[in-house]
């Protein structure tokens, strides 16, 4: 049996899509996920490459661990869990069926040394399924580059701010309002509660014309969204 775990954040261009920008995150978000910080996943970025025009970029992030506690310093290595970056494409009314298109899949392995390996399958453009050891840039049959290990947080969030909003709301809103008196705005640099705080990423390049083809001049809009399954 396979057990979807849950649904990851998306972060869209705003070239790419046609569409507003959505942003979000999702860590820690129930108390299953929590106890399972390999298959808990963060956030799912995609972003065209600044190298190259005709290739996006997709990040899946997970096995983060939420403030107060203490960061990670491990690569999260479960060869029993499978990763999913799922990416539909509308129809020719702009409309999304909610069905993938594409569906991009990550597994990790364990050699006899106990080293760590990645296994892609399904990239777009990447013509055949590639593999190899974590932290390491990896090269696909058609060129494409991916890696796996662990990173920095890319997510980028105030939760000391936040926090002291919400529990300002008990109280009449303060000069300024309850945004601008919690989060410093305009007053201070902004703060990164997830600065330092490592995650295990798996970052890939897609070809952009496989992903979402140009069809009377332009392209489609795209959805996209993340789902870990864990084996028995």
């Amino acid at each position: 049996m396979m057990r979807k775990m849950l649904l990851a954040s998306v972060l869209f261009p705003l070239a790419l899509v046609g569409g507003d920008v959505a942003v979000a995150a999702d860590h820690a978000e129930s108390p299953g996920a929590d106890a399972d910080p390999a298959g808990d996943l963060a956030d799912v970025f995609l972003f065209v490459s600044p190298e190259n025009p005709k290739r996006l970029v997709g990040a899946l992030t997970f096995g983060g661990r939420p403030l107060p506690r203490s960061r990670t310093d491990i690569i999260y290595c479960d060869p029993k869990l499978i990763y999913v970056l799922n990416i539909g494409r509308a129809n020719a009314a702009g409309q999304f069926t909610n069905q993938p298109a594409i569906k991009v899949v990550v597994r990790f392995g364990k050699s006899d040394t106990g080293r760590c390996g990645v296994q892609l399958e399904n990239v777009p453009g990447a013509g055949g399924t590639f593999s190899g050891a974590t932290e390491l840039v990896l090269t696909s049959p058609g060129g494409l580059k991916a890696f796996a290990g662990m990173r920095n947080d890319p997510f980028f969030f105030d939760a000391e701010g936040y926090n002291g909003m919400v529990a300002a709301f008990d109280s009449a809103a303060p000069p300024g309002g309850y945004l601008v008196n919690s989060f410093g705005l305009g007053t201070r640099a902004r703060r990164d509660s997830f600065a330092n705080r490592n995650i295990t990423a798996v970052v890939f390049e897609m070809d952009l014309d496989v992903v979402a083809p140009v069809s009377g001049g332009s392209r489609p809009k795209i959805q996209a969204w993340a789902t870990t399954a864990r084996r028995p």
